[in-house]
């Protein structure tokens, strides 16, 4: 591939940029269109804890492709890949691409959404052979997670190793420059069976490559409470293996009972599945109660209760990208009530398969008085195989364009392994390897 490119400071324009992707496709004339390159489709192939992979599909008639990094300039190839460098951490970046020819230059490529991995950098370490009498090292642990949410600063990278059963509520948090890191200890296998909860105030959290088992460890009154739970600012779940096997809903994002908004939260390469018992009509993968700039991205949300994604009642501004949802109740569905409305999502470019019970995309407005969404967007998504057909018919509060309809075969969908056969539809929109399409030994 030969290029490398360094990091520019992010620019927080992302949903103007999706907007500006949709109406580029619009050229002003028939000659135009036929003279100018097409519009790439590029996607994120590959990311680390530093740098990331892009790559796009050749262009007809393109002899080089300029590429964008948060909204500016920054080379222009050949090649049909890129390799992004010298990024920090847990952080998101866009990259865009225009094919250049002798006709001129194509509409820039839909907004490809690059969300850096967690540290590796371990600060403390927590092992279930370790006592909460040690010194937190690599060599003398903690016992529990506890001990270490209560103790970190700033900066703080949690390492965890074992299977832990502990409820975990997390009150303090790191900042934008230094994020505190809960995560698997690299290379080895840790678990929470326990509620998992970011509090309001605990901002710049992040938890990954872990398994997060939401069931309560007794019959308490957090039985019925979701998990993981997010009411702080800037958390990201990245990595992670998320469900509770059929008891209740998983994620919450947000409340509108006054523990919090979740502002701009990113879910980012998460396995999201098997949540909420059938029949409840409330037990979701992703609840989004409360949320301001949400982004989930390149997520797998399968085998659900209820909808895979729930923006109900007050989901704004949120992007939701490159997803595999398939398998659940229901996929999307945009809606209100108690006077909130959500407006202003972005669902573009996932997979919304299988719903078992009604539409891939719902949406409802409570009545009296009548609430409607609005600037909701459902654009070059792949649909197909739902019970009651891809959309709840009429569209009420979001427009749709571009969207496909596929077949999907999977290659051992009864073993969740969701990795497309060679003629399955909808593949063109699997192609990151970030997608955690199969189960991870």
């Amino acid at each position: 591939m030969g290029m490398v490119l360094r990091s520019r400071p992010a620019i927080s324009r992302l949903l103007l940029l999706l907007a500006c992707a949709l109406l580029a496709t619009i050229v002003p004339s028939a000659a135009q269109a036929a003279a100018r390159p097409s519009m790439p489709y590029a996607w994120l192939d590959v990311a680390s804890d530093t740098a990331a992979t892009v790559r796009w599909l050749p262009v007809t008639g393109a002899s080089a492709y300029v590429v964008l990094l948060d909204g500016a300039q920054a080379t222009e190839v050949t090649e049909t890949g890129v390799v992004i460098s010298d990024l920090d951490p847990a952080t998101m970046h866009t990259v865009q691409v225009l094919a250049r020819g002798a006709g001129g230059e194509s509409p820039k490529s839909d907004p490809v959404v690059v969300i850096t991995r967690a540290s590796a950098a371990c600060t403390h370490y927590v092992s279930t052979s370790g006592s909460d009498a040690g010194t937190g090292s690599a060599t003398s642990p903690w016992r529990t997670i506890t001990r270490l949410v209560q103790s970190w600063e700033p900066g703080a990278v949690g390492c965890l190793d074992g299977a832990f059963v502990e409820d975990v509520s997390i009150l303090r948090g790191g900042t934008s420059a230094a994020k505190v890191v809960l995560r698997a200890r690299p290379g080895s296998v840790a678990s929470i069976r326990g509620r998992l909860w970011i509090a309001r105030g605990a901002d710049n959290v992040v938890v990954a490559h872990l398994g997060l088992d939401g069931r309560a460890i007794k019959d308490t009154a957090r039985n019925s409470l979701p998990s993981p739970t997010v009411n702080g600012a800037n958390a990201m779940l990245l990595d992670n293996d998320i469900t509770n096997v059929r008891t209740r809903v998983c994620v919450v994002l947000g409340s509108i009972r006054g523990y919090g908004a979740a502002v701009a939260p990113v879910l980012a390469y998460n396995r999201i599945h098997d949540c909420g018992r059938r029949g409840q009509n409330t037990h979701h993968g992703i609840y989004m109660e409360s949320t301001r700039r949400a982004k989930i991205v390149n997520n797998v949300i399968f085998d659900n209760a209820d909808r895979g994604i729930q923006l109900y009642p007050d989901a704004q501004g949120s992007l939701i990208a490159g997803n595999l949802i398939d398998g659940n109740g229901e996929g999307i569905i945009f809606s209100g009530a108690e006077g909130f409305a959500s407006s202003r999502n972005v669902v573009i470019r996932n997979v919304i398969s299988g719903s078992q019970l009604r539409s891939n995309v719902e949406h409802y407005w409570e009545q009296g008085p009548r609430r409607v969404g609005v600037g909701n967007v459902v654009a070059r998504n792949c649909l197909g195989g739902a019970r009651q057909g891809n959309f709840a018919t009429p569209l009420v509060g979001y427009r749709a364009a571009g969207n496909a309809t596929g077949v999907l075969r999977f290659v051992g969908r009864a073993v969740d392994d969701l990795r497309p056969t060679a003629e399955s539809g909808c593949r063109n929109l699997l192609l990151s390897k970030m997608l955690p399409l199969a189960r991870v030994a």
